[in-house]
């Protein structure tokens, strides 16, 4: 996507290198404890058995989670029972066949039915095992039941508080079974390819049906392509951190690992129309018309134009007023002139992510019988870069939060871009009150409050932008200043009848729970941050110990070398005497043997040292030890 400048104008496109299209030298993906997620029984070994002997054969911990019983394959035979204790055995067999006897277990759900009622013991595993890696189907997999495992794993970090602060320095690598994605790594297995294969080998009723070890052998031998020609068999996986899935959407993970065309079942629609106010910010306005038409959704787009110069748009239905009406009237004007039974809003500074829609119109055909529905939304903090261009600040998750009505009286947690309203009940309400220019979305949210529940889809959807210096009415009165809380105070006078000591005092003992645990999490951080603390004294120790290891082991590898020199030059101005040079000759094998060794040893400890930093270093990255650092700073260590 071309970057916006400050003046409205685009830069052109940052042009990928060819490095970071594709990996050219081997990752080493290692953890302490690897967890890997398989939809169903042969996707562990097929997709990422190479690094799970690698792991295995290190003596590192090894858990395995199969999520359904396979029973729905294709030639399957006998009752669903038998199959399923017979492909059970099979992933046993597979596993034991790499090398080690992995923790494994089987969640077993109907094959082909798998859905989001899988993220409970998902989260069970996640926060028992705390795994260093987690291996998850890649977003772009083409199986209904790989996505379905792929987008409820990134749902659960995104909605869940407590997971994605817990695993901190979690990486997440997707892995590729039956498509193949865009890496940004690629793991050399070469030297335990063929134990890979066996394992495959080991589900004789699949690989009957097909030849999963022929395909495997040829996905690792494309995947070595860009690797050193030493490197014969190479797994590919798209790895991030897993705090970062906390806010970032299914789509977006979609283009990174690689975009594919995927077939969806068709589902029931909504008329849908899509209220977007605006007053002279063409370029802003132009991204979040794309960013509704990314949806790929039928609706009706109503731009309401307040005042300012006509814009320039295509396929959409504008109004103009001829001055400015205030925001409140925008809206209104849009939702009178729509003519879909259902309302979404955006204001132009804001955007769509390509699921917002047919999420909100599941919901609302899945969980009727409410006044409203929304999801979660991204704060997006942009201020203008050295090019000239708006850059990303900071990304936060702030408005993730439970339908709660008291609070809804005390403070706003649902953006107005995240929601999907009745028209018929927003007209009930009588819109948006004309008196009001900020918080007008609020009052309007607790007059339709009184009309019905709303239901909150924890799905990150959509994106609310706060642009550093521009001229957004929240940014120019943030929070603390006098306008600020003047018209927080409007909305409370307005509501003054509604505000019970019983509502206040609800509110507050809520807000305290949610303070309390979250002290609670502080006192655990704490106490992992000391735990850390002795684990990176432990690790540099070793970590030196290892470095004079090597030093001494250079020194070694040298005087051996010149003492090879040495007796080289000697067998040379020998060479006539037979009995003399054979002598030589083999004291110099035997000393090239020596050499062999203390090289294969200095390699062996060089990797070691390489294993230890890299602890170090997502050790360093990590939200506990920035948060130690951030501590020591305060207390003027740092």
């Amino acid at each position: 996507m071309s970057a916006l400048t400050r003046n409205g104008t685009y830069n052109s496109p940052r042009m990928l290198v060819e490095a970071e299209a594709i990996p050219y030298e081997p990752a080493p993906l290692r953890g302490e404890r690897l967890l890997v997620l398989a939809p169903h029984p042969d996707d562990e070994v097929i997709g990422c058995g190479g690094l799970l002997a690698q792991h295995l054969r290190d003596g590192r911990s090894v858990r395995v989670v199969i999520a359904t019983d396979g029973s729905k394959a294709t030639g399957a035979t006998g009752d669903d029972d038998t199959y399923r204790t017979l492909r059970e055995e099979e992933s046993r067999r597979g596993l034991a066949a790499l090398g080690g006897a992995p923790t494994i277990r089987f969640l077993r759900f109907p094959d082909r039915g798998l859905d989001d009622s899988v993220s409970a013991p998902l989260r069970d595993e996640l926060l028992t095992f705390r795994p260093d890696i987690v291996c998850v189907p890649s977003p772009v997999e083409i199986h209904p039941d790989h996505i379905a495992l792929s987008r409820a794993f990134c749902e659960l970090v995104q909605r869940d508080e407590n997971l994605f602060a817990e695993l901190a320095t979690t990486r997440v690598a997707f892995y590729e079974v039956s498509q193949p994605l865009r890496p940004n790594a690629l793991v050399d297995i070469t030297d335990v390819a063929e134990a890979k294969y066996a394992a495959i080998a080991a589900h004789e009723s699949q690989v009957a049906l097909k030849d999963y070890v022929a395909y495997a052998r040829g996905l690792n031998a494309y995947r070595a392509m860009t690797l050193p020609p030493e490197t014969k068999a190479a797994e590919a996986y798209w790895v991030t951190a897993l705090p970062s899935l906390h806010t970032t959407p299914f789509s977006q993970l979609r283009r990174a690992a690689g975009q594919v065309a995927v077939t969806e079942v068709a589902r029931p629609q909504l008329a849908v129309s899509v209220i977007v106010r605006t007053k002279d910010r063409p370029i802003l306005l132009r991204d979040a018309i794309a960013s509704i038409r990314a949806n790929e959704y039928p609706a009706e787009i109503i731009v309401v134009n307040d005042g300012g110069a006509r814009p320039e748009i295509d396929g959409a239905k504008v109004i103009e007023h001829g001055t400015s009406r205030g925001r409140s009237e925008a809206m209104n004007s849009g939702v009178r002139a729509a003519t879909g039974t259902h309302i979404a809003f955006l204001d132009d500074d804001d955007l769509y992510y390509p699921e917002h829609l047919s999420t909100l119109v599941t919901a609302a055909i899945s969980i009727g019988g409410k006044a409203a529905w929304y999801t979660d939304a991204v704060s997006a903090f942009l201020r203008v870069g050295p090019s000239g261009a708006y850059e990303s600040r900071a990304r936060q998750r702030l408005f993730a939060t439970d339908f709660d009505r008291d609070l809804l009286l005390i403070d706003n947690f649902i953006p107005l871009t995240t929601l999907l309203v009745p028209r018929e009940l927003f007209l009930e309400a009588d819109g948006f009150d004309p008196r009001f220019d900020l918080f007008e979305d609020w009052d309007f949210l607790i007059r339709l409050a009184e009309r019905g529940e709303f239901a909150r889809v924890p799905r990150i959807t959509c994106e609310v932008r706060h642009f550093e210096g521009g001229d957004s009415i929240t940014v120019n009165s943030p929070e603390g200043t006098r306008k600020f809380r003047d018209a927080k105070l409007q909305v409370w006078t307005k509501h003054a009848s509604r505000i019970t000591n019983d509502v206040i005092a609800n509110a507050w003992e809520k807000q305290k729970r949610r303070i309390a645990d979250a002290t609670i999490q502080l006192v655990e951080e704490k106490g992992q941050r000391g735990h850390a603390d002795e684990n990176i004294v432990r690790l540099e120790r070793e970590k030196r110990e290892l470095l004079r290891q090597i030093g001494a082991l250079h020194e070694t590898t040298n005087a051996k070398l010149m003492y090879i020199q040495q007796l080289e030059g000697t067998m040379a101005a020998l060479r006539g005497p037979a009995e003399q040079a054979a002598a030589l000759a083999r004291e110099n094998g035997e000393l090239r043997g020596a050499l062999d060794r203390t090289t294969t040893a200095l390699q062996s400890t060089r990797a070691e040292a390489e294993r230890l930093q890299g602890l170090l270093d997502m050790i360093f990255s990590s939200r506990t030890w920035k948060i130690h650092t951030l501590v020591d700073r305060l207390r003027g260590r740092g």
